[in-house]
């Protein structure tokens, strides 16, 4: 019993004090010494562009639909200013963001199952290839995640303490998340449960309904245009994913990120402790409690239904909307660590063993494998071959901004055309000859041509009216040169 209470005591301040440093050194080491190893993608140069737009224009954004949020791009622009826009400096503050998240995920979970999980929660976090992808993604999800985890440590410790300082810290920290990205009031309903769950030990309603109350003032301006869409039909550009597929697809960025360097004996090691993790039972004095559990394994599942009911009307989900709910993940899988080490310690640590050591192995690939799109070594390839009358077209027309980001000088850009409306062959022809009259060659730049131009006819039209001078492969973007026959 001495040997299993030690597994749980909770260490001495100095030693969680060290511990903790050197988990969030571990995690910045993690994330910056591979910062800039991925080219910038689409969804990245939209923060440089965002970020100088003027503040009007961006708050105005909060009532127009498949706008995030203002609040993260104002805060890239004053960012910016000070440290330029290299790819360093527009993936830093979520790299900041993500390091702060280890403290916190190791704050939540010790308030809500004890020392032991909160320590393995941690360090999961740490080494968590998706943790570590989006803390290298110039955009706002690592950010959302630390602001949701820091909005429940001051919800918990206000419900134990009722202190107003506690209140104001949760509103304060949820509703800048609203501002920050969209879909962080999916966790309106999370916090709401939280007093409900364990009422008979916090009786604090009257902190608890001013605080929702107020929470949800903040969300009013995003309900404008969010309502409307969930009665009337929209396109939102994403697709339909059945619930299977999108458990699918969470559950594989949570464990290996997206290098997806899987193996058998890694998934059954996830899944073993996350199983333990909701189901198994700790001893007393483990600081682990019913009501807390539930409220994770809602924090994890809520979000997750709540965004497959609004894809049923209008489909808005991507796996990396949800990285706010990963933390819950990596906690109960930390709860199930822990609560092996009561049961088989040596099982235990063959389990933590076996889902660091893959962790490592995707941390690996994702460092050395182009994943993003390389429109670094597009451009350079390029520029190496470009002359200055030489218009550049793109297929999709929107990464010409990305393209621009790593070419050095000027280049006459051309919109590739838009047929997924359903233009015929006929009309795509006579386009692509009125935009290239006079031309004698035209390069080429494909990138997620398939959103634009599914049947690929601005190709088409090109093998069929031009001579093909050369082409190159790079990750997810081809380019080609052509000189036009007269």
């Amino acid at each position: 019993m001495r040997r299993t209470a030690a597994l749980v005591r909770s260490p001495s301040p100095p030693l969680m004090l060290i511990s903790l440093l050197a988990l969030s050194l571990a995690a910045f080491a993690a994330r910056a010494l591979t910062l800039d190893a991925q080219s910038l993608w689409r969804d990245e140069v939209d923060v440089l562009r965002f970020a100088y737009w003027p503040p009007e224009q961006l708050w105005q954004n909060l009532i127009v639909a498949q706008h995030n949020g203002p609040l993260y791009y104002i805060v890239m622009r004053g960012w910016l200013t000070l440290a330029g826009q290299s790819e360093f400096a527009l993936r830093y503050v979520a790299l900041c963001a993500s390091v702060l998240s280890v403290p916190l995920t190791w704050r939540v979970a010790r308030q809500l199952l004890g020392a032991h999980a909160a320590w393995l929660a941690a360090l999961l976090m740490t080494f968590s290839p998706a943790a570590v992808w989006y803390g290298q993604d110039a955009k706002m999800y690592a950010l959302v995640s630390t602001l949701i985890l820091a909005a429940l440590a001051c919800l918990w410790h206000a419900l134990r303490t009722g202190r107003l300082r506690c209140w104001g810290g949760f509103v304060a920290a949820a509703s800048t998340s609203f501002y920050v990205h969209m879909l962080a009031a999916l966790m309106i309903p999370v916090y709401g449960l939280a007093l409900p769950l364990t009422w008979q030990r916090h009786r604090r309603w009257s902190g608890w309904l001013i605080s929702l109350g107020l929470l949800t003032l903040p969300y009013l301006p995003l309900a404008v245009w969010q309502w409307p869409l969930l009665r009337d039909t929209y396109q939102t550009g994403h697709p339909f994913y059945p619930l299977p597929q999108m458990l699918t697809l969470l559950f594989n960025l949570y464990t290996w990120g997206m290098a997806s360097v899987a193996h058998w004996l890694a998934l059954a090691a996830w899944i073993f402790a996350l199983l333990m993790g909701i189901f198994g039972k700790a001893e007393r004095g483990g600081g682990q409690d019913l009501a807390e559990r539930i409220f994770v394994v809602l924090w994890l599942c809520l979000p997750m239904a709540l965004i497959y009911l609004v894809s049923l009307r209008a489909p808005v989900f991507e796996p990396r909307y949800l990285m706010f709910a990963a933390p819950a993940f990596y906690m109960l899988a930390a709860r199930g660590i822990a609560v092996l080490a009561h049961l088989a310690r040596p099982v235990s640590g063959l389990v933590l063993a076996l889902i660091l050591t893959f962790n490592v192995t995707d941390l690996g690939a994702q460092a050395v494998t182009p994943i993003k799109s390389d429109f670094r070594s597009a451009a350079a390839y390029v520029q190496a071959r470009h002359q200055a009358q030489t218009p550049i077209m793109f297929q999709l027309p929107y990464t010409r901004y990305i393209f621009d980001y790593y070419f050095e000088g000027d280049f006459q850009a051309l919109d590739g055309p838009w047929t997924n409306d359903n233009k015929s062959e006929a009309e795509v022809a006579n386009w692509m000859a009125a935009t290239l009259r006079d031309r004698t060659e035209v390069w080429l730049v494909a990138s997620e041509g398939w959103l634009w131009d599914s049947r690929n006819l601005t190709r088409a039209w090109l093998d069929a009216h031009a001579e093909l001078l050369e082409a190159a492969s790079f990750t997810l973007v081809d380019v080609y040169r052509y000189r036009l026959r007269q």
